[in-house]
């Protein structure tokens, strides 16, 4: 609980000596340790008797044993922590096993903490965990929630009856590799979006999903919900102004933080550039390039304002470019060209991201999807299909893990059972061009610089529309 001061004795509806007939419940409150913060808990003291509980405040430098002893000389339904440094990290396990004894339940909050500290004190064993942007109304239903297990014949709470170990009703097991994170997928109603979605749910990761079509995100929900995960859903169209504000709005008060981006929404409006009209052109670069630059610039502000506050850990974006914006594609200029900047806008906002401990990677996928019909269709078995949506998602899924903390500013295609890295834009060798020089010295010039490198990739078409890399191999996509 996000500090109480000031306040000795009882507070509240019911006064001292057992709990009131109309109480709420009664909350023994206080810090651990060293901790002496204790304005946030004074703000909280006061919601919580504005909503009919009593309030007992034990002031600063308690130990686990001194909480849980006042506790029950006041018939306490709960503890409740007030952190604001990290000294309840020694303490915790204590204060868990202390208050499971005496039948009680157990709650922190504080400023400090960020999801992936409420995953782990979920794990072991707490009943509440508030962080710097948890509401109001949550704190209330969630407390409300803690009493009445604590107050039920079965007594304070801990995993449901018939939970597997080591899993809690809020989601996947503390040691999935994503545990603790809440990542925002644009785009994720249908095809890669839903694939990224349901990975990053079963690694652990919250989700805020993105799509324009709300149904999509409805059975998207349903999904996640069933493999035990906890999805946000925010419909709303990511190249108009405002969706990137709502996006990590609906993280923090849904979630309390963000940790990671998937930007993987997309358009496609096909057309050589001679018959491309203006409203298709600046549809592809609103949606592919304008909506990454406001999704990067709104997470990358929050991200730097978290680590100059010292709360949090570090981010992890992944953007979308495509084979098309690497190597082109026949009759693709505008998508061509808005997946051509996407790759470079990776470089150079990974460059300015890592001052405040942000990875920025991008990815160039194949799978088949609404934007991919001249993959053609798949096999009558679609568990064999290499072009599947959720053959991606693990690369993603990995690329916003600890274990990626080294990879950043780093382009990777993958598809077909394949994963590659093309090699970036680099100098080639310089040829002397002299002051004054005429038509044949320039064309001598020219020609020797182009001869001391190879020749580019053959430009993507309908007919050789795979990546390079699975192009090497025409078995890649049959094994």
């Amino acid at each position: 609980m996000s500090g109480m001061g000031g306040m000795g004795g009882v507070g509240g509806a019911g006064g001292a000596g057992g709990v009131g007939p109309g109480s709420a419940g009664r909350v023994v409150i206080g810090t651990l340790g060293l901790d002496q913060h204790e304005v946030g808990a004074v703000a909280v003291s006061r919601i919580l008797m504005r909503a009919g509980y009593e309030v007992v405040y034990v002031g600063r430098f308690n130990t686990p044993e001194r909480l849980v002893r006042v506790a029950e000389q006041e018939d306490a339904d709960l503890v409740g922590v007030s952190v604001h440094s990290w000294e309840y990290v020694a303490y915790a396990d204590e204060l868990v096993r202390r208050c499971r004894d005496a039948g009680i339940g157990v709650v922190v909050g504080g400023s400090v903490l960020t999801e992936r500290d409420r995953a782990d004190l979920l794990a072991r064993g707490v009943d509440g965990v508030f962080g710097p942007y948890a509401a109001e109304r949550d704190i209330l239903a969630e407390l409300a929630a803690v009493v009445a297990r604590v107050r039920s014949a079965d007594g304070p709470v801990g995993a449901p009856a018939g939970m597997p170990a080591g899993r809690t009703e809020r989601g996947p097991a503390s040691g999935a590799p994503l545990a603790g994170r809440v990542v925002a997928v644009t785009g994720a109603g249908r095809g890669l979006g839903r694939a990224y979605a349901l990975a990053l749910v079963d690694q652990g990761a919250a989700v805020v999903a993105n799509d324009l079509d709300t149904a999509a995100l409805d059975e998207l929900a349903v999904a996640a919900e069933a493999a035990g995960g906890r999805l946000c859903a925010v419909p709303g169209d990511i190249g108009a102004s405002g969706t990137a504000e709502r996006l990590l709005e609906g993280a923090l008060s849904t979630f309390g933080q963000l940790n990671g981006l998937v930007s993987n929404a997309g358009v496609l409006r096909s057309g050589p550039l001679l018959r491309l009209d203006d409203t298709d052109l600046r549809l592809v670069l609103d949606v592919h390039v304008a909506a990454t630059f406001r999704l990067l610039r709104v997470a990358g502000r929050y991200w730097r304002a978290e680590a100059k506050a010292a709360r949090g850990g570090p981010a992890s974006v992944v953007l979308t470019t495509s084979a098309a914006g690497l190597y082109g594609f026949r009759a693709e200029a505008a998508y061509s060209a808005a997946k051509a900047a996407t790759a470079t806008l990776t470089r150079v906002a990974a460059d300015e991201f890592a001052r405040f401990g942000t990875r920025v990677n991008a990815i160039a996928p194949l799978a088949r999807t609404r934007l991919t019909s001249w993959l053609g269709p798949p096999p009558e078995q679609p568990v064999d299909d290499p072009l599947a949506a959720d053959r991606v998602a693990p690369v993603v899924a990995w690329l916003l893990s600890d274990a990626a903390e080294a990879v950043t500013g780093r382009v990777l295609e993958v598809g077909g059972g394949r994963v590659s890295a093309p090699r970036p834009w680099a100098p080639g060798d310089v040829v002397a061009l002299p002051h004054g020089a005429g038509p044949a010295e320039v064309g001598r010039a020219v020609r020797q610089a182009l001869a001391a490198v190879p020749e580019p990739p053959e430009i993507l078409s309908a007919e050789t529309p795979t990546m390079p890399v699975i192009m090497h191999d025409r078995n890649a996509l049959t094994s």
